[in-house]
């Protein structure tokens, strides 16, 4: 029963304390709907209502200090009260067909007041739905400052009832008005200038200037302007312009600069420190500076033959004669005092390149491939600054070997630098020994690029040894068919090549061939002893011999001396047990003191030069460290093409009393950069609008000395 009871006595406790904040909340509504009413409207309420009860009464006591309270709120706010109230309580009167003249009784401006009163409160209780239309005064129309009082208000509206009528639709409520417009207040300060409005001081943004502007569009402009909607629906927007940020920009304004070319392939010059290896000294007496150019230009004719390999290039950089206009070009804008020229054919010599290249001043050489082939190679050369001593032909097919069954060929060249006054010469230079060739290309068979190779050098070996003791520069141009540092290109640098057992692929590196279960090995000796060159690279003597043999016909004796040079087998040296004895015939006996040294001698494994060659380029690019390339097509990209010289060498002869002999030679100055592979696809490959073949020219510049004459 106590708990009972206990329970009883808390929920009694709990409804009055609820029934009393109850009560509190619905006097502070009842209160609320009858704000800022006069005295005169209270009493006509109360003698049209019923009286209250002692308990509403009680209530009303008890909130009468915090209604006088929000009653002294209340006429402060009236200060800011919107500026359309003024135009509210007319439309309201209009409405109820009061006037508001001075001929009213006071009793209907109460009513009056009474029905404005009761919107106000209707309109902040209640909101229409989001759906609905708004439609919100212009902003170009001119704008009152608010006043205190409805009155007041009601009074300016009525000079100002025309303007404000064709404004406003009379199908929408005043009180939709002022609810959409209560979060767009202006201050009284605002400035009116050409329909706009100017934007108060104390909301102005620091980035703001007499263009930034809010406007009332209602059509969208996406490309120079944001839009914000004004209000609860999307029926009108707030147009804002894009701001400028000059005087805050993390960045300084870009300034307009003229157009620029980018120049892809430069010129690098050669300092001291990146000169041949050895010591260097200056040039004492008068030097010459010279440049030289090598170049596989493309044949026509290969180039229609192997179409598959320049699929990625279009049609018109392909052509002929757009190709020659871009070599002719190139040649004039570098000027090579020296010429060499790859794959040249010989209808577009003759019709062409020669006429063109005689009016630039050169004098040329050409020698087309043997056999069916159409293109050669071209030697040219500025005759102002050179005279020629002597040329030679090469034509790398001989018949009678098997070996050497391909139709290449090459130019050795024999000049002599010249300094001319009008036509008097003033100096002359050492001589220069110009050589221009094209290797075979099969990557497979690197006997045969060696034994071609070893026929030029056996010709410049000539050459040079043909000046009767004076010094002679040397200069390789042409396209090798091999990569940097392999065997062939080692040979040519170093000067010397082991090649036993060494697969013949190999030796030029184009191709990887090492998953094959088979591949030809290069054993000794690499070509037969009737080409007449040894392993040295040099004409041997029985070249000689066989000549003098041709010239003087008769009975042939053959030494025991000859029989070893043309390599027979050291057993055919020792002789047989069973050989008959023939005064003049086998009467000799071999010196067995000899033959070992003799077995060495006819089978060395190696092959050599006494020529000082190097290249001109490095074949790895300054700072980025990508590889060179030369040539490019759809099957890949390589370093094929070649310039090498002779340096000046400098060699110290006493170190104590510092006496320096040099050995001649040739200073280099500078090159002509090359480009890696990815940067000649990013020129979409070669031959491209720039460079008319699927080569890139090399260019070096030289410095010689000269002697007065």
């Amino acid at each position: 029963m106590r708990r009972l009871q206990c329970r009883s006595m808390i929920g009694n406790v709990f409804f009055y304390m609820l029934y009393t904040v109850s009560r509190f909340l619905t006097g502070q509504h009842s209160d609320a709907s009858k704000r800022a009413l006069p005295p005169e409207v209270d009493n006509v309420l109360k003698m049209g209502n019923v009286q209250p009860t002692e308990k509403e009464k009680e209530e009303e006591r008890k909130n009468g200090q915090l209604r006088d309270e929000e009653e002294a709120l209340d006429k402060e706010r009236s200060k800011i009260t919107h500026h359309f109230d003024g135009y509210h309580a007319k439309q309201n009167t209009e409405e109820s067909g009061v006037s508001l003249s001075g001929d009213n009784t006071p009793e209907q401006k109460l009513c009056t007041q009474l029905e404005c009163v009761k919107k106000e409160g209707s309109t902040t209780e209640t909101f229409p739905p989001v759906g609905e239309k708004y439609l919100k005064p212009r902003l170009e129309d001119p704008v009152a400052p608010a006043e205190p009082s409805i009155e007041q208000s009601a009074c300016q509206d009525q000079e100002q009832t025309q303007s404000m009528e064709d404004t406003v639709t009379s199908d929408k409520a005043p009180a939709e008005e002022a609810e959409c417009w209560d979060e767009y207040l202006l201050p009284a300060d605002h400035k009116m200038q050409g329909g706009e409005i100017c934007p108060s001081p104390v909301f102005a943004s620091p980035l703001s200037s007499d263009d930034t502007h809010l406007k009332i569009n209602q059509q969208h402009d996406t490309q120079t302007s944001w839009h914000f909607p004004a209000g609860l629906g999307l029926a009108e927007e707030v147009c804002c312009p894009v701001w400028q940020f000059p005087a805050v920009s993390y960045y300084p304004p870009l300034a307009s600069t003229a157009p620029f070319e980018v120049m892809w392939r430069v010129w690098e010059e050669v300092g001291e420190s990146a000169s041949a290896a050895g010591c260097t000294l200056p040039f004492t007496k008068p030097s010459m500076d010279f440049t030289v150019m090598s170049y596989n230009i493309l044949a026509q004719d290969l180039l229609e033959a192997n179409q598959d390999l320049y699929t990625h290039c279009p049609l018109e950089v392909l052509d002929w004669n757009f190709r020659c206009n871009l070599l002719l070009e190139e040649i004039q804008k570098w000027t090579p005092n020296i010429l060499c020229l790859q794959e040249v054919q010989e209808d577009h010599y003759n019709e062409q390149l020669y006429p063109a290249l005689s009016r630039m001043g050169y004098t040329c050489v050409y020698k087309r491939r043997t056999g069916n082939n159409t293109d050669g190679c071209a030697t040219c050369y500025h005759s102002s600054c050179f005279s020629e001593v002597s040329f030679t032909l090469l034509e790398f097919f001989r018949p009678e070997t098997e070996l050497l069954d391909r139709h290449n060929v090459g130019i050795v060249l024999l000049l002599q630098p010249v300094v001319t006054k009008g036509s008097e010469v003033k100096a002359k230079g050492q001589l220069l020994c110009v050589a221009n060739t094209h290797l075979l290309f099969n990557p497979r068979r690197g006997d045969i690029k060696l034994a071609q190779l070893a026929m030029l050098l056996a010709e410049i070996d000539r050459v040079v040894k043909s000046c009767e003791g004076e010094h002679c520069n040397l200069i390789l141009c042409g396209d090798y068919n091999s990569l940097p540092h392999t065997p062939l290109y080692q040979l040519i640098t170093t000067g010397e090549l082991y090649f036993q057992g060494l697969p013949a692929w190999m030796v030029s590196g184009q191709e990887d061939q090492s998953h094959r279960g088979y591949c030809h090995r290069l054993l000794a000796p690499l070509w037969p002893s009737s080409l007449g060159i040894t392993e040295s690279c040099h004409y041997s003597n029985v070249k000689k011999t066989l000549k003098e043999q041709d010239q003087k016909p008769g009975k042939c004796k053959y030494s025991h001396d000859f029989l070893q040079q043309l390599r027979f087998c050291p057993a055919a040296c020792v002789r047989p047990l069973d050989l008959e004895l023939i005064p003049g015939v086998t009467d000799n006996t071999p010196d067995a003191s000899r033959r070992n040294l003799l077995h060495s001698k006819s089978f060395r494994h190696t092959i050599s030069h006494r020529l000082d060659l190097e290249s001109v380029y490095k074949h790895i690019l300054p700072g980025s460290g990508n590889s060179e390339v030369t040539t490019l097509h759809c099957e890949g990209a390589a370093t094929v093409d070649y310039i090498f010289y002779s340096p000046r060498r400098v060699t110290t002869a006493d170190e104590k009393a510092g006496v320096h002999l040099t050995s001649g030679g040739l200073k280099l100055l500078g090159t002509l950069s090359l480009l890696s592979e990815d940067t000649l696809w990013s020129m979409r490959g070669l031959p491209n609008h720039t460079f008319p073949s699927d080569h890139l020219s090399l260019v070096a510049k030289f410095q010689l000395e000269l002697n007065a004459v």
